[in-house]
């Protein structure tokens, strides 16, 4: 078996996504959509680089982020691999039933950090397509709004998948759901400024 989702044709993706496996799971499909979002924005701006040269940087920065995007599939199946292997751990001693729930917290907080860095580049992604909306040529700017749609998309199904592992996170809890209520905001914010542009401002 592949050792990335990258690899998988998008037929077996989503075969694999529809079977009894539990990876990939909410946040590794929710990192692809965003990796999917941004290349749209990506795939408006390179049209609009044939007529525009002046958006190259627009393209680098799209790249970039596109490269950080894209590994979020594949950490999320690590993460919660880690997780199961915690909950295995033996526990029929004292010492093992210490060991397991400091194992069992450490996979939880981590698998709540992952997904919040994962929603909080989606929301930097939300941010740059916002930015380059008014450069964009006419028609392609529907690619646009659609690649932030699904940015907006990735953000929430990604934070769906942190807040089932708050839970295991004792007196952190609160702490991380703060963080995760505030990148959610953000989200929804600067999707909102992408919703309120005007064609002329598209332009």
């Amino acid at each position: 078996m592949t050792d990335t989702l990258w690899e998988l044709s998008v037929a077996d993706l989503r075969a694999r996504t529809a079977s009894a496996s539990p990876t990939p799971g909410g946040g590794s499909v929710a990192a692809v959509t965003a990796a999917f979002g941004c290349a749209l924005v990506l795939m408006a701006l390179e049209i609009t680089a044939r007529r525009d040269p002046s958006v190259g940087d627009a393209i680098t920065a799209g790249k970039s982020l596109l490269d950080r995007l894209g590994p979020a599939a594949d950490r999320d199946v690590e993460l919660f691999e880690d997780y199961l292997r915690a909950r295995r751990l033996p526990r029929s001693t004292d010492g093992e039933r210490a060991a397991r729930e400091a194992a069992v917290a450490a996979a939880s907080a981590a698998a709540t950090e992952g997904p919040l860095t994962a929603a909080s580049d989606a929301v930097e992604a939300l941010e740059w397509a916002h930015s380059v909306l008014p450069v964009v040529s006419g028609t392609v700017v529907s690619d646009v709004r659609a690649g932030a749609d699904l940015l907006l998309g990735s953000v929430l199904a990604t934070l769906r998948g942190a807040e089932a592992n708050v839970a295991g996170l004792g007196a952190d809890a609160a702490a991380f759901t703060a963080r995760l209520d505030a990148v959610r905001r953000a989200a929804v914010a600067a999707h909102t400024r992408i919703e309120s542009s005007t064609p002329e401002e598209s332009r």
